[in-house]
């Protein structure tokens, strides 16, 4: 008996610490050594996740920068869910197939919620010669309802098929407010390495047109999140920079000797992108450009030429300008600008590669490079003529597009994967408690360890009951209020150039539009902190540049990071509400009342706290002057003394103002 009881104060001293863990060391080593000896399921769970981790890390991301939001297709609302609607797309000839994407549209705004939005429920998609009649299916999916795919793209295989009219058919709608709706970002049809859907006419029997968030020219735009098609391998180069020029007419151009003449079918233009501040979102991408081909070096005479302006929302992002030559032979390649980028009162023109294509191969790749000019500043080593045609943007190595959207499929597959066994593990671990609970409860304890685990069940279904909440919110704002903004940009845009109206009402037309954008921009900012969860500085950051160019786009800017190569950290909730306003707050500032003309940004990071400075060149005031309350100093103490952050202003009359804001990383910080 007494080697009994032993054996019974061994057991209870053991599970208890486990059974009593806080959730700051629930992880805790004896804790995981018990569950995993009830459960050896979760060790093998452990070993393939080990293995998911070392793949996911060795193949590409989709693009999640920023995209001036642009969506993609959207139908008009549908009465009737099972009323079939389609887009169709010409491809101009009859051409062989190898397979069409579907790439589906992502709203972050709605968080995990709006990966996948109306996606169709049932679908087919046909080919045809002709555009209404002789209809082939190529998948059928009108049977069943279709799992929706998530942030990642869905391949149907067209081996063998031949047309020139590709239909997308959606049967079964999305539940919708006021009825049912389908949606998609972009269609990609493959022969061979060529995309021949981009750019190509397209019609749909319901769209909805709300530029620039949704149109159906979105949906074989070229523009997507699928972004370059890459591989995780780091770029070691930039691209091309060139010198810097004070007029945006001032000739800018690159050539391309292909060796010999040689029949090009298409042109692919890769604007930088890299994480660097100075360089995100295709900085440098012309204006306007003309691109040519020739047998002469000096283009005396061209065999093909082709003028483009600057896609509508401004920067190409992260995907290529793709244009047809239609196989026009040529031994030269032209790129030229017709109109610079501007940064403040500098123009400069970037772009990281250039690919011209032959029978589905860059026959560029590694040719010789000549340029107008080139940038000779400091700190511009990895900026190059020959980096132009080195086989990298700006951040990574480029690969052909349809094998990057089978690896960007399997990554798919693998974060699924991921996400079931992580399930799995946390229904495993939570019966492996349960068991313990029960065993240790048997032996001396049940009540009080069922206690103590039920206040922990409780806050986790309070935490559940929260994060859900929290996204209903979201939803509710980009729904209900994001939809009827919109409108209200739209019928404002439209009475504001109404020639029948006077011009008074036109002026109250354009306040309207005015004050309804600026509502849907603080909106966008509210939604975006209360749904996007466990953020990180790297988000918050994005975020901020975004705001650089929304607010003080128009002056000369620059952005710069200490350390350069910052590593990604959480930030709470309130840390990063209070962070990022104040530096709105900063920016706005400068724009409605310093009148500078340069404005310089700082992003600090330490492993305990994040740090902005705004600093300008404008009129300056006198801080004691203003008694704490004009210019919005007011907000910016109060803001600082919610986080425990610090502030200081520097502001010199005529000489400029600084604004440097710092506030812990999280709550444990306070």
């Amino acid at each position: 008996m007494p080697h009994l009881l032993r054996i019974v104060a061994f057991v209870v001293a053991t599970a208890a610490p486990a059974l009593l863990a806080t959730p700051v060391d629930t992880n805790s080593s004896l804790k995981d050594w018990m569950v995993r000896l009830i459960k050896p399921g979760i060790r093998k769970a452990d070993a393939r996740l080990a293995r998911i981790d070392q793949d996911l890390s060795e193949l590409p991301k989709l693009y999640t920068g920023p995209r001036g939001s642009r969506f993609g297709f959207h139908s008009e609302t549908i009465i009737q869910q099972t009323e079939p609607h389609y887009v169709q797309i010409d491809l101009g000839e009859i051409r062989p197939l190898d397979s069409v994407v579907l790439l589906p549209v992502h709203l972050p705004t709605l968080g995990p919620a709006g990966e996948g939005y109306g996606f169709p429920i049932r679908f087919k998609i046909e080919v045809s010669k002709t555009p209404t009649t002789g209809f082939r299916s190529i998948a059928d999916h009108t049977e069943y309802d279709f799992s929706n795919p998530g942030r990642y793209p869905v391949k149907f295989s067209a081996s063998g098929f031949r047309g020139r009219f590709v239909r997308l058919t959606s049967t079964k709608h999305v539940p919708a407010k006021g009825g049912f709706v389908w949606a998609m970002e972009e269609i990609m049809i493959f022969s061979g390495n060529y995309n021949i859907a981009t750019a190509r006419p397209r019609t749909a029997t319901s769209t909805q047109e709300l530029f620039p968030n949704w149109s159906l020219q979105r949906i074989n735009d070229g523009i997507s999140r699928a972004g370059n098609p890459h591989e995780a391998k780091p770029s070691p180069t930039n691209g091309f920079l060139s010198a810097r020029s004070a007029s945006a007419s001032d000739p800018k151009w690159i050539i391309v000797d292909l060796g010999h003449s040689l029949p090009v079918d298409e042109i692919r233009i890769i604007p930088t992108s890299s994480d660097h501040p100075e360089i995100i979102g295709g900085r440098g991408f012309p204006k306007s450009l003309t691109i040519e081909l020739s047998n002469d070096s000096k283009f005396e005479t061209t065999v093909w030429r082709t003028r483009k302006y600057r896609h509508p929302l401004g920067f190409p992002w992260d995907s290529a300008l793709v244009l047809r030559c239609n196989g026009e032979a040529g031994r030269y390649l032209r790129l030229a600008s017709r109109e610079l980028f501007a940064r403040g009162d500098m123009h400069s023109f970037a772009i990281s590669e250039l690919q011209a294509y032959h029978k589905g191969v860059n026959v560029a790749l590694h040719k010789k490079v000549t340029v107008s000019d080139q940038s000779t500043d400091p700190g511009t080593a990895g900026w190059s003529p020959q980096n132009v045609v080195d086989g990298f943007s700006s951040s990574s190595r480029l690969i052909e597009l349809p094998d990057y959207i089978d690896v960007i499929i399997d990554r798919g597959a693998l974060e699924d994967e991921r996400t079931q066994l992580v399930n799995r593990q946390s229904k495993d671990t939570d019966t492996a408690l349960t068991r313990l609970t029960i065993g240790v409860g048997t032996i001396g304890g049940i009540a009080l360890v069922g206690w103590i685990w039920m206040i922990f069940r409780q806050r986790s279904v309070r935490i559940r009951d929260s994060e859900k909440l929290r996204k209903q919110i979201a939803r509710d704002l980009h729904d209900d209020i994001g939809s009827n903004l919109a409108g209200i940009v739209l019928i404002s845009e439209v009475g504001s150039t109404n020639q029948d109206a006077c011009e008074t009402a036109r002026d109250d037309f354009r306040e309207i539009q005015e004050t309804a954008e600026q509502t849907a921009e603080a909106m966008r900012d509210i939604v975006w902190l209360i749904d996007t969860g466990e953020a990180t500085t790297r988000d918050l950051f994005m975020r901020m540049r975004e705001s650089i160019e929304l607010i003080v786009g128009h002056l000369d800017t620059s952005v710069h990071s200490i350390p350069p190569s910052q590593k990604s950290r959480p930030i709470g909730l309130q840390s990063r509400r209070h962070f990022f306003f104040a530096f709105k707050e900063a920016l706005n500032n400068v724009q409605k009342h310093a009148n500078a003309a340069k404005v310089r940004v700082v992003f600090e990071l330490t492993p305990s706290h994040v740090t902005f400075e705004v600093s300008d060149d404008g009129v300056g005031f006198e801080p004691e002057e203003v008694k704490g309350s004009g210019h919005g100093l007011k907000n910016f103490r109060r803001r600082a003394n919610r986080v425990n952050g610090q502030l200081k202003i520097d502001s010199i009359v005529n000489k400029g103002t600084t604004i440097r804001f710092s506030a812990p990383l999280n709550h444990r910080n306070l």
